[in-house]
């Protein structure tokens, strides 16, 4: 799209932004569209007296403290109401329902980030679940299967970084990471869960054998015989209770 940001006057990622039409303007028409950039459409407050009095007309908080000579944004308001003839006790109330909107948008936006970066490799969180993540699980299958093919933990890494693969984090593969993938039962549909094993609510991507199989050849790949477990556990679903 040509043009430039209503707000901030860039020239890339451009949108036609529909919002309320200005309610000190004309009151026969109910929608306008505004050329914004995405940056300024996600940041936009969805109240149209805020949108149109204070948002396309400051650039920040700082250019509007700035404007009024003001310290707090509570003061910079008062004046703005002032001028621009507001009831300044409806703008500061709606000003605080923006804000606390945001913060609250804030938090939850954190919160699926966190999330995100949490979920094994394979999974997403979706609603608290534990939902597959069909591009992830066909490496984790991958990694299983190269693993009892014979291939070690380094040469499995190599293969994935040479064909491109990336972690969750997009960074390159390590061999810790594919070791903890290895060794994780969330795999075959258990949880780990205050130092326990519980089955989860989600899809398997592989068979709890196949797990038990590569825990085995773990174990086995040790050299130092004083490092192997003296009896690796053998995990069946049917001791674990949902």
């Amino acid at each position: 799209m040509e043009g430039r940001c209503g707000r901030c006057w860039v020239s890339k990622n451009l949108v036609n932004h529909e919002v309320e039409a200005n309610p000190r303007a004309d009151p026969t028409i109910r929608k306008e569209k505004v050329i914004l950039c995405k940056h300024c459409v996600d940041s936009a407050p969805t109240d149209a007296l805020l949108f149109w009095e204070i948002y396309m007309r400051f650039g920040s908080t700082r250019e509007l403290l700035q404007h009024y000579n003001s310290e707090t944004e509570e003061d910079a308001l008062r004046k703005l109401c002032i001028e621009r003839d507001l009831n300044e006790r409806e703008v500061i109330r709606r000003a605080r329902g923006q804000q606390n909107a945001d913060a609250l948008n804030n938090a939850v936006k954190k919160a699926n980030a966190f999330l995100t970066y949490a979920s094994p490799y394979g999974y997403d969180y979706v609603n608290g679940i534990l939902q597959v993540k069909q591009e992830e699980a066909r490496v984790v299958s991958l990694i299983f299967r190269r693993y009892l093919e014979g291939r070690g933990i380094a040469k499995i890494c190599q293969e994935l970084n040479r064909d491109g693969y990336r972690t969750k984090t997009g960074r390159a593969w390590a061999s810790q990471t594919i070791a903890n993938i290895l060794s994780n039962p969330v795999y075959c549909g258990l949880s780990r869960l205050n130092g326990g094993i519980k089955r989860g609510k989600h899809d398997p991507l592989i068979e709890i054998d196949t797990f038990n199989r590569v825990q085995n050849e773990m174990q086995r790949r040790i050299r130092r015989p004083d490092q192997r477990k003296t009896e690796t556990p053998h995990l069946r679903l049917e001791d674990y209770v949902d």
